[in-house]
């Protein structure tokens, strides 16, 4: 009889065992099941990035539409978002920088135009705003000397403030030119 007792308790525990494990093993896949794959994630996220102008507004469509947490939905707009950001930029400087040449044709007519309006004539070319002004900036840095003549010859002579001077004999623009005006202006009301 003990080896009947014995029999039953091993067939018992084994079955026991197994029971549990294949239990166990299924009450995981069940829960895995439940959740989103990363995949499904990734298109849910590009989904609702598409149809937005910014990651709060693809955050928001992924909590109504997708019932995603507040939290992790603008998290994962906003990653998304930056990285299209970066991808994007990429591309517009690696376009660029293939038509280096034709830029460096556009800065030097731009810089002969007798208007003086770099960035306007930049900008006429196609330009972003701000790559022009950087262009502009530098071309101004580069004949920094020969600006600081023109700007002393202006202050000099008394025929006319020098901002307006500079602007009708010099070309420059009427920012740089006003900004003369108004740091003249500061400098005499500091020695008043």
């Amino acid at each position: 009889m003990r080896w009947t007792r014995r029999t039953r308790r091993t067939r018992r525990t084994r079955w026991t065992r197994w029971t549990r494990s294949r239990f166990t093993a299924a009450l995981t896949l069940a829960l895995l099941a439940c959740g989103k794959s990363a995949a499904r994630q990734a298109a849910e996220v590009r989904e609702c990035s598409a149809i937005t102008m910014d990651a709060k507004g693809a955050a928001q469509c992924l909590v109504l539409q997708h019932n995603w947490k507040q939290t992790a939905a603008l998290h994962a707009a906003t990653v998304y978002q930056q990285h299209q950001d970066s991808l994007n930029e990429s591309r517009a400087d690696s376009t660029w920088r293939a038509d280096a040449g034709r830029h460096a044709k556009e800065v030097s007519a731009c810089a002969a135009d007798p208007s003086g309006e770099v960035v306007r004539c930049l900008v006429g070319y196609g330009w972003a705003d701000a790559r022009a002004a950087a262009a502009s900036d530098s071309l101004w840095r580069h004949d920094v000397a020969k600006h600081k003549n023109e700007r002393t010859t202006c202050i000099v002579q008394r025929k006319m403030q020098p901002g307006a001077c500079l602007q009708l004999y010099y070309k420059w623009s009427p920012e740089r030119a006003l900004a003369v005006d108004d740091s003249i202006a500061r400098a005499k009301m500091k020695t008043r």
